[in-house]
């Protein structure tokens, strides 16, 4: 089973700079618990870097596809051992004076049996954690 899933929320950062906050050391800013770890070393930015997430004791293996601060996007690789894997893309276009939109795709496609593993990837969970992200990007700039 495959779920693709995408959703937008506005930022107040010009897109240059909110960008930022959808890097892998970025998230640490505002997501509580986001620790990545680099199995290869130093944390980077460079396409084909691994990092990994642990969350609810559950690892997910992400692969940075890239970094685009100039275009202000990144895309990323994620593989949950056993239930998802897919691509997260993440684009800040400018939407007015030192704001800007966020758009956020989700490709996820079940490593299950059980396609319940994508629910929280489908409406209206997906609408939620859009709605949960807006809340925590606005809190850590305030």
């Amino acid at each position: 089973m495959r779920q693709q899933s995408s959703g937008r929320f506005e930022v107040a950062l010009p897109a240059s700079t909110a960008i930022d906050l959808f890097t892998p050391e970025g998230e640490r800013s505002w997501v509580p618990g986001w620790a990545p770890v680099y199995p290869a070393g130093a944390a980077s930015e460079s396409a084909g870097t691994v990092f990994t997430t642990v969350v609810h004791a559950v690892t997910t293996i992400w692969t940075i596809i890239e970094i685009d601060r100039t275009a202000g996007a990144a895309a990323y690789s994620r593989v949950t051992p056993g239930l998802h894997a897919g691509i997260v893309g993440v684009w800040c276009v400018d939407a007015g004076l030192n704001r800007c939109a966020v758009k956020v795709a989700y490709d996820m496609t079940s490593l299950a049996d059980d396609p319940s593993v994508l629910a929280e990837y489908a409406a209206p969970a997906f609408d939620e954690m859009m709605r949960e992200w807006s809340i925590a990007v606005a809190a850590s700039l305030a």
